[in-house]
């Protein structure tokens, strides 16, 4: 009797990890006294007649083991009860239901049975909590009865096999000895040899009687094999991924079955999931899971990861996150290449029961077969993306022929109109008329030099030629004399230049003249799109350890997709009218952010949304002198 409340304990902590190891080891020292009392008449010294039969005697030690062993029901009720508390899954809730109200019967009663008074309750009770009990194991999967019977007819098949011969063979030898007994040796030496005999058809009978108990899991490995062979639609690596993770967690009945793919960073992140919960996990490109899955083969239980060494160094974000997800088993997805190309993240079973190695065979085959589709899937986006991407950039490079074209015969044009004129030099020309006619040569002759002088400086760019010779600037003293050096572009449009900085500024480490060059591009930028008679804000400030510059136009506002692509070469706007109507190649900006980035600086645009005026501002580190 005490032996039950000792193994019902144990197995409250071992099933809900609720509850105390000590307590266990002592529940198992008393269940050992008990045993040393039990001979001597001190736990139960005889039978005597009560007013309902027949009744122990109890003896003095009964009465302070029965209070351990009612403690222990007790304690064992609060874990269950505790655990209950904090599961969030249906099925297990229920089932610890179940298991809650079981033990409640046979602790009323054993309290009836110590009252004299009364008939005994303590077996209608044990009763009431086998009935309990039973219906949480069957219905809601505390026991794999499937597992038991599957064994179990395996193991009766094979003792069928072996003691059917077994048989034969004695009778006919005692026949052959006129009826006398056979030695024990001759039995063993017979057993042994019928055993190893037999020993292949073991195997058979195992596999025969697994495909009667798992005809829907063998239904669901030909599915998911048919699945693989056929799935040669790699446009979509969406589809073929939900695909893939539905078929797992039907096959194996799981709580989620999460699969991980790896995104340019190299960082591995869920992109399709069988759970409806919003768990999910993303695990770096250094994660040491990540590089023990990389190096090894196999898969890797939750359990490991409190035993493999190498895994010690994961971080307490991911642990929590893996806690969450309810994570059970890890299984890599690898091309032949040996190269991870997936993650497959599995859930504990609905059952509670561990993974076979039957399941495990059945995801590996999986894997193995869709770690080629889902890379290929993988390639094939890789590689429209880069067909894009090639496809815009000859639509960009089309676009800046043609503006170069432009850009270069324009200028052109006046400087051999001019020089024409200038060479005919009728007598009626005036001095004003040679005057305006050098400046359109001169100013034309200038446009084309700055036009080539962008097309040099950006293919030395590109080329990686671009040196800085870096140096302490004073800020507001650069952006004052660019401002001096452009002050006409702006009185010419009758617009307003503020410039708006604190007295005093930190320098910063910068080449001067890349530094001029982007406040000369950004501001011209701004004169060119603003409006006449309005106004152009030029504001420098400290912002964490980085001065940030900013140019604010009255230029029509940029939109959300245009800032998107505002920044790259050759790129001039939407509007095709401006696009004529104002000169360049679109190259000014693209120059900047490149000049910036060289300088470990970053740049950005931002507007209001609301009427006119963007803000075209970057950054520099500060230099603490």
């Amino acid at each position: 009797i005490f032996a039950m409340s000792a193994f019902y304990y144990h197995f409250t902590v071992s099933y809900t990890n609720v509850g105390s190891r000590k307590i266990v080891y002592a529940a198992y020292a008393c269940l050992a006294l008990a045993a040393l009392f039990a001979p001597f008449g001190l736990l139960i010294s005889g039978v005597e007649q009560r007013d309902y039969g027949y009744g122990p005697t109890f003896g003095p030690m009964l009465i302070p083991l029965s209070i351990v062993g009612y403690s222990l029901l007790l304690m064992g009720l609060y874990n269950l009860f505790r655990a209950y508390k904090t599961s969030t899954v249906y099925e297990e809730r229920n089932r610890l239901i179940y298991l809650c109200v079981a033990i409640i019967f046979p602790l009323a009663g054993v309290g009836i049975d110590f009252i004299p008074s009364l008939p005994p309750a303590g077996i209608f009770g044990n009763i009431l909590f086998c009935v309990f009990t039973a219906v949480a194991i069957l219905r809601y999967h505390l026991l794999d009865i499937r597992f038991v019977l599957r064994k179990g007819v395996a193991y009766l098949l094979t003792s069928a096999l072996v003691a059917s011969p077994y048989v034969g063979i004695i009778m006919g030898f005692q026949h052959l000895v006129g009826g006398r007994d056979v030695s024990v040796w001759v039995h063993l030496i017979l057993l042994v040899t019928l055993a190893f005999a037999l020993l292949p058809l073991w195997g058979r009978v195992q596999r025969l009687v697994d495909r009667w108990f798992y005809r829907q899991r063998y239904d669901y490995l030909k599915a998911l094999e048919d699945f693989s062979l056929e799935a040669h639609d790699i446009r979509d690596l969406n589809l073929l991924a939900s695909s893939l993770v539905r078929l797992i967690d039907r096959a194996l009945q799981t709580v989620g079955v999460y699969l991980l793919l790896p995104s340019g960073s190299g960082d591995f992140s869920v992109i399709s999931s069988s759970s409806r919960s919003e768990s999910s996990i993303e695990l770096r490109s250094y994660s040491a899971l990540l590089y023990w899955l990389r190096s090894h083969e196999g898969t890797l239980h939750y359990r490991d990861l409190e035993i493999v060494p190498q895994l010690q160094s994961l971080t307490t974000r991911e642990r929590n996150q893996l806690s969450r997800m309810g994570a059970d088993l890890f299984v890599a997805l690898k091309t032949k290449q040996n190269e991870l190309v997936g993650v497959l993240v599995l859930g504990r079973k609905l059952s509670d029961q561990p993974y076979s190695e039957e399941d495990v065979r059945l995801v590996c085959t999986v894997a193995n077969r869709m770690a080629v589709e889902l890379e290929n899937a993988r390639l094939y986006g890789m590689e429209r993306e880069t067909r894009t991407e090639l496809q815009r950039q000859n639509e960009q490079k089309t676009e800046f022929l043609h503006g170069v074209a432009h850009e270069l015969k324009t200028p052109l044009t006046a400087i051999i109109s001019s020089a024409e004129l200038l060479e005919g030099e009728a007598p009626s020309t005036t001095t004003g008329q040679k005057r305006r006619l050098v400046h359109n040569i001169s100013r034309s002759a200038w446009r084309m030099d700055k036009r080539i002088s962008e097309l040099l400086e950006f293919a030395r760019m590109q080329t990686g030629g671009m040196a800085l010779e870096m140096e302490l600037v004073d800020v507001p003293l650069v952006i004052s004399e660019v401002a001096s050096q452009l002050s006409v572009l702006f009185e010419n449009k009758g617009q307003r230049l503020k410039l708006e900085f604190p007295e005093r500024l930190p320098p910063v480490a910068a080449d001067r003249a890349k530094l001029e060059q982007i406040m000369i591009n950004l501001l011209e930028n701004a004169n060119k799109f603003s409006p006449q008679e309005t106004s152009v804000v030029v504001r420098a400030k400290e912002v964490d350890h980085t001065v940030v510059i900013e140019v604010e136009d009255s230029a029509p506002l940029i939109t959300d997709e245009e800032k998107e692509r505002i920044f790259d070469p050759y790129y001039r706007g939407e509007d095709d009218e401006e696009r004529q109507r104002l000169p360049g190649l679109g190259l000014g900006l693209a120059i900047c952010k490149r000049l910036i980035e060289l300088h470990g600086g970053q740049i950005w645009v931002d507007n209001n949304g609301v009427g006119r005026g963007n803000a075209f501002a970057f950054s520099l580190a500060v230099v603490r002198t």
